[in-house]
């Protein structure tokens, strides 16, 4: 079938490919930091460019005298997955190598042809970047064929080019296999990498919790002795400046047992006492809990609640939700307003906690719910999002955060209906549900 072409150099070209996804895989094990959509970006950019001047060096020849090569194919997955601005940054780039290797009347020929590829990318970037693998593969081959019709068009009657139809049906063929190639191993090897980082992180919160369980109890024990000892002196203590320490103390061990408190709900592998909850109630009383800390930060609190349930374990579901409102609060030092609201659709239903903070980027969202990681500083452990995220997960829930430095945060927590919302619920039934995922 390929004797029209150099086996031997469709084997480089895909050889090139191969090797540009092993360096991919290579560099997300080597270079372990958490990657950024920018980070991303640059690198899809920069290997897409690389393989592009490889192409265009290394072309395959027909039998004909005519040349063909591959390069459309990493200038559509660079552009589907770094964006608009990369496509266009690749397609300049492209231009100028080109006439830089001195193909001057080519490449005006070709710039109309690869033009269409930014612009189409405007298009389908998000739609894809949203898409499953095999939706994906499907977008990448509708983008491969628009481009090949619309180049067999232009050559044949603008510039009165025309090649042996064989040859365009193996060209087209060859491009197909490494598009779906390329797509497919690039997807395989993100996978790969979200699999074995939550595997760490799975080990991490497996030793936490054991450390959690070994260790949190007599250290509690030890604190409730000396907590009562200490309120002793409190009472029998008449020195005003000595009654103030000991208030301190006292302070500092109940934040102590607070956080005790937390390793031990993280460390519980099931809960112990299962209800139906209903959520408004709940989070009415936790508004109320929370009032005196947001009048002293000045935050305007904000509800916007109706009636449905969860079944859980209320303490635990009560500590979670609290924890990240309480989060909210502190995030705007400053004052600003905190909203409370709730949505429905179809198979679950949706909280919303936003606040005007301080805002995180997206390498701190990233991190949200991982042990120890927290923005307040030395102010916090981060275990009260820990203890959160475990919660909403053994709810059969999940959680996905949109931040903006300076602008604030807002928290969706999403959570299973339960057979007793659809007598609760007084909300519009016609709202449609959306692809739920946990960002951290």
């Amino acid at each position: 079938m390929f004797g029209v072409f150099l086996m031997s150099d469709i084997l480089v070209n895909v050889l090139f490919l191969l090797v540009m996804l092993f360096l991919t895989q290579l560099l997300l094990d080597v270079y372990k930091k958490e990657w950024t959509t920018k980070d991303i970006k640059v690198f899809v950019f920069l290997s897409g460019l690389v393989s592009f001047i490889f192409f265009v060096f290394f072309p395959f020849a027909s039998n004909e005298g005519m040349n063909y090569d591959i390069r459309v194919v990493p200038f559509i997955v660079a552009s589907l997955y770094g964006g608009p601005l990369a496509s266009f940054c690749l397609y300049i780039c492209g231009f100028f190598v080109r006439l830089g290797l001195g193909m001057h009347e080519t490449s005006g020929m070709t710039a109309p042809i690869y033009a269409l590829i930014p612009l189409l990318t405007i298009f389908f970037h998000k739609p894809f970047l949203k898409a499953n693998r095999n939706h994906k593969l499907w977008i990448s081959i509708g983008i491969l064929f628009i481009h090949m019709c619309f180049s067999v068009i232009i050559n044949n009657f603008i510039f009165h080019l025309s090649a042996p139809f064989n040859i365009i049906l193996i060209g087209a063929f060859i491009k197909l296999v490494c598009i779906v190639l390329t797509v497919w191993t690039y997807e395989k090897i993100i996978l790969n990498h979200q699999l074995k980082n939550e595997l760490l992180e799975m080990e991490k919160m497996e030793m936490v919790s054991h450390l959690s369980a070994s260790v949190a109890h007599e250290i509690r024990n030890g604190l409730t002795g000396a907590k009562g000892f200490i309120q002793l002196l409190k009472e029998e203590e008449k020195d005003p400046q000595k009654q103030k320490y000991i208030g301190i103390a006292l302070s500092e061990l109940e934040r102590s047992d607070m956080i005790i408190r937390d390793f031990l709900t993280f460390a519980k592998p099931a809960p112990e006492k299962v209800e139906v909850i209903p959520v408004e109630q709940l989070l009415t009383e936790l508004i109320e809990i929370l009032n005196p800390l947001a009048r002293m930060n000045s935050v305007e609190v904000k509800k916007n609640l109706f009636p449905f349930s969860i079944i859980g374990e209320r303490r635990v579901v009560q500590q979670a939700l609290l924890n990240m409102m309480k989060n909210a609060v502190e995030a705007m030092p400053n004052g600003g307003k905190l909203t409370i609201s709730m949505k429905q659709h179809k198979n679950h239903y949706e909280i919303v906690i936003q606040d005007t903070g301080l805002g995180m980027d997206e390498v701190q969202i990233k991190r949200l719910g991982k042990p120890y990681f927290t923005t307040k500083g030395q102010k916090g452990t981060g275990l009260g999002l820990m203890v959160a995220y475990r919660v909403i997960q053994q709810l059969n829930g999940q959680i996905k955060v949109n931040s903006e430095k300076g602008k604030g945060t807002r928290f969706h927590i999403y959570l299973p209906c339960t057979a007793e919302n659809d007598e609760l619920s007084t909300v519009d039934q016609n709202v449609q549900p959306g692809k739920v995922h946990i960002h951290t």
